[in-house]
């Protein structure tokens, strides 16, 4: 009987863990998401704003490709430092300085790309953008 009361209780928890993991739908799940997204492209775009949204796009991914690989490298690194016998504090704080840098960085480069998005935009358009944009 307390086998059984036990396989039921673990089945409902995984049913439970399921349902709330399909909840969220396919795609990225929650947070900022990766920009305007079909907002822009249900702006009515000229094929010549299309290639050069592409292009800003493909820029700012290949830049943050670098910026993204380094901050995991830092992350691995402060990991690391958590794990020493000793915890040495200025080296921990050095790297979560570095980590704050690169944070700055990504925040910079992705500001600049929705600027440049923005400016290929006509006004009408750009009028649009509150409505399909991100939410900050």
């Amino acid at each position: 009987m307390k086998k059984t009361m036990a396989l039921i209780g673990l089945v409902s928890a995984m049913a439970l863990t399921a349902a709330t993991a399909f909840a969220w739908g396919p795609g990225m799940g929650r947070g900022y998401g990766s920009g305007y997204g079909p907002g822009v492209a249900a702006s009515n775009l000229s094929a010549e704003q299309v290639a050069k949204i592409q292009k800003i796009r493909g820029e700012r991914y290949a830049e943050m490709a670098t910026v993204r690989n380094e901050m995991f490298t830092k992350r691995t690194e402060l990991r690391n430092l958590f794990r020493e016998p000793v915890l040495d504090q200025a080296k921990i704080a050095a790297k979560g300085k570095e980590i704050e840098a690169l944070q700055g960085q990504m925040l910079e480069k992705g500001l600049a790309a929705r600027t440049a998005v923005a400016e290929v935009l006509t006004p009408e358009q750009r009028a649009q953008l509150p409505a399909f944009g991100p939410r900050w």
